[in-house]
């Protein structure tokens, strides 16, 4: 009996690789599964939310129609702080905590065990920051502007938008170095005391020339400071030194970046 000799041709073709299938609707997939963690959590989109506009009730409503000496609307300086705020809050929140438990709960373990790029995971929470990042800063001006009268004109709060969601990736960062870098019983509180602190020290809570002169001191060395002088610039209209912040960003995000590559890196070697 004689076999048949296959040639090269008659063998199907082989199936498509895991580096060859198309990313951009896996990466869109992971975004939306990103979102629906978030959404589904009372306790994060309170925190991320509604504190924000908790904050501006208490604090901002009362002073809306004030202006400063330099003439500008206090409500609506008062209004970006608190944006910014929300920002930090989920930055450390989605990418400190949230990854600390996703490293010990066994999912990035099982992510590295799949063809799915690393880079791929990171994009898609990246993406679901940002865009719930546009839902709270939309809800937080929509509250300023329905219940204390604030208004910046349409085209001054997209560029806010997006020069906000841009200061977003080194607060990302910083949140994943939390992640990569405390355990996960401390990655709550530590996500918090950050939080916490940062916004105070950065004024975004309470103007700098009323903290110690330690405070003050620190401020420029904390991305939050940056972002924050940022936003307040871009409603009043001074955007003179907007470049030395931007600047100041890209290192904060160049330093965190490295943390956290360093962090995901041992936690990789103690899984070998």
């Amino acid at each position: 009996m004689t076999v048949p000799t296959l040639r090269p041709a008659d063998l199907p073709a082989p199936a498509p690789t895991a580096h060859g299938a198309p990313r951009l609707p896996a990466l869109g997939a992971l975004a939306l599964a990103e979102l629906r963690r978030m959404l589904r959590n009372p306790m994060f989109a309170v925190g991320t939310i509604g504190f924000p506009v908790m904050f501006f009730a208490l604090f901002g409503l009362g002073v809306v129609n004030e202006t400063t000496d330099q003439g500008l609307n206090l409500g609506a300086l008062i209004l970006v702080n608190f944006g910014a705020y929300s920002l930090l809050s989920l930055a450390m929140f989605s990418f400190g905590s949230a990854v600390a438990l996703e490293r010990t709960g066994g999912w990035l373990r099982l992510l590295r065990a799949s063809p799915m790029p690393t880079a791929l995971y990171f994009g898609g929470k990246l993406l679901a920051a940002l865009c719930f990042s546009a839902l709270s800063l939309g809800v937080l001006y929509t509250f300023a502007h329905v219940a204390g009268g604030v208004t910046i004109p349409v085209g001054t709060a997209l560029l806010l938008l997006v020069k906000l969601l841009l200061g977003l990736i080194p607060l990302t960062l910083l949140g994943l170095c939390i992640g990569f870098l405390v355990s996960p019983t401390a990655a709550q509180i530590t996500a918090n005391i950050v939080s916490v602190l940062m916004s105070f020290a950065s004024g975004l809570f309470t103007p700098l020339d009323q903290m110690p002169p330690f405070v003050q001191t620190l401020a420029p060395y904390l991305p939050a400071y940056h972002l924050g002088a940022i936003a307040r610039g871009t409603v009043a209209g001074q955007t003179g030194g907007e470049a030395g912040h931007w600047l100041a960003l890209a290192a904060s995000a160049l330093v965190f970046s490295a943390l956290a590559a360093w962090g995901l890196r041992r936690d990789e070697a103690r899984e070998q």
